[in-house]
């Protein structure tokens, strides 16, 4: 695809002066240039305003939450501001590679294709911004049955064809705090087909404030919470990974529960899996000291 398609880059943010130079000059510097910015405030108490306003482009749009909300209702109001044909998402605390948006836009020359996802750089900042690859292999096609398995779509590489996620009887579900974005992605595995690039073009900057990491049990209790909303869901039961889904939350539970001294607990937790091979292979967990489980979680 050539620059005749706009893409609306859409960043959500509250308290981001610290890294926001950093994200919106990704976008700015892009070999691809038919893009606008919709940087959307959700009500900032820092100086993310001031810091914004120091870089300009005729692009950039700037938009301030009459009310602090939920990331995911900020990135639904974010999004009805979007007048381009695809949407592409980008974290405040992330950066993108120089090419991102032109090899990515590439991938939708196929129609099939309603969203689509880069592979990605993990910077480690509790680790002195040790770099690691997130994937090994993301796979392409009909992934909904893969997701169940392993989420490998990160948010600041997510680019959806904008007709696609009209189709959704809804977009972000505001009651999430935490995988909003990864129940976006299973709606849109159940009706278009993804595809990826396997190199990584986002940098995604792991810190002590990810939510995913600060708010662990809640991260848990959203998949747990998720997985019951689907329990119904014919194109989700169906797949030979739904269970598996279930298994794997059961897990991050009790790993979390023996961090937290509660094995016993923890051990109750692991009666619940209905697989034979992964209750044995998690009743294991229970002989390892506490740093390898600390590994495995951090996974």
């Amino acid at each position: 695809m050539t620059n005749v398609n706009l893409v609306s880059v859409v960043i959500n943010c509250f308290n981001g002066e610290k890294f926001l130079n950093q994200s919106v000059k990704s976008v700015l510097n892009q070999s691809y240039t038919n893009w606008e910015l919709i940087f959307w405030d959700n009500c900032s108490t820092d100086n993310t305003k001031l810091e914004f306003n120091k870089i300009s482009d005729h692009r950039f749009r700037y938009y301030l939450s009459t009310e602090h909300t939920s990331q995911y209702e900020a990135r639904n109001q974010a999004v009805v501001k979007c007048k381009g044909e695809f949407i592409a998402f980008l974290d405040v605390d992330d950066w993108w590679s120089k090419t991102k948006l032109e090899r990515q836009i590439s991938l939708f020359e196929d129609n099939e294709i309603g969203f689509s996802s880069t592979n990605a750089w993990i910077i480690n900042e509790r680790r002195n911004n040790r770099k690691s690859i997130a994937f090994k292999n993301i796979p392409n096609g009909n992934v909904l049955n893969n997701l169940l398995k392993k989420d490998f779509v990160t948010m600041s590489s997510l680019m959806i064809r904008k007709s696609i996620y009209n189709l959704l009887d809804s977009g972000f579900n505001p009651k999430y705090e935490i995988i909003g974005d990864f129940d976006l992605v299973l709606r849109l595995a159940q009706i278009s087909k993804f595809k990826s690039i396997q190199e990584p073009l986002v940098y995604y900057r792991q810190h002590q404030n990810n939510l995913t990491f600060v708010k662990i049990e809640k991260n848990i209790r959203e998949l747990i919470e998720l997985f019951n909303d689907n329990e119904n869901n014919l194109k989700i039961n169906k797949s030979k990974n739904f269970y598996l889904f279930k298994n794997n939350i059961i897990f991050s539970h009790a790993l979390m529960l023996i961090l937290e001294s509660k094995r016993l607990l923890a051990f109750k937790k692991i009666l619940e899996v209905t697989n034979i091979r992964h209750f044995l292979k998690f009743l294991l967990i229970f002989i390892l000291p506490k740093g390898i489980i600390r590994k495995i979680r951090s996974r």
